[in-house]
């Protein structure tokens, strides 16, 4: 059984020394939902586009930008507590159900329905393995 999140709002303080804070929405298609693709500053929403389009949009068929102030966040980790480790993926509480499948080049990292991975000695024997090439 999954728990659910506990989430807390977060205290709005600026990120952000230089200006305004604009959070960035991007739509890919005309069928696609908003989707948050980061933040901004920029001393006006112009300037605030602008700048989003270049970092994130370049082909995006919309771009919305709203004052961070105006935009409420609710999370289930503080900004605040970011150590600026993004490349790091936490574990799931129980540590063997992965959060995303990855494959790379076509060798699954994870393991699915019993079948083996790359590392796994439980190969089929020679003859079963060249009927399944045919």
């Amino acid at each position: 059984m999954v728990e659910k999140t506990d989430r807390t709002a977060e205290s709005g303080g600026p990120r952000s020394a230089d200006g305004r804070r604009f959070e960035v929405f991007v739509r890919e298609a005309e069928g696609d939902p908003l989707r948050h693709v980061g933040t901004v500053a920029a001393p006006t929403p112009d300037v605030a586009h602008e700048e989003a389009s270049k970092l994130f949009a370049w082909y995006a068929r919309d771009v919305w930008v709203c004052p961070a102030e105006e935009t409420h966040r609710y999370s289930a980790e503080s900004l605040a507590a970011d150590d600026g480790s993004a490349d790091e993926v936490p574990e799931s509480p129980d540590g063997d159900e992965p959060r995303v499948y990855e494959e790379t080049e076509g060798t699954p990292t994870v393991g699915c329905g019993g079948a083996p991975v790359d590392g796994d000695d439980e190969s089929p024997s020679g003859d079963a393995a060249a009927e399944g090439d045919r």
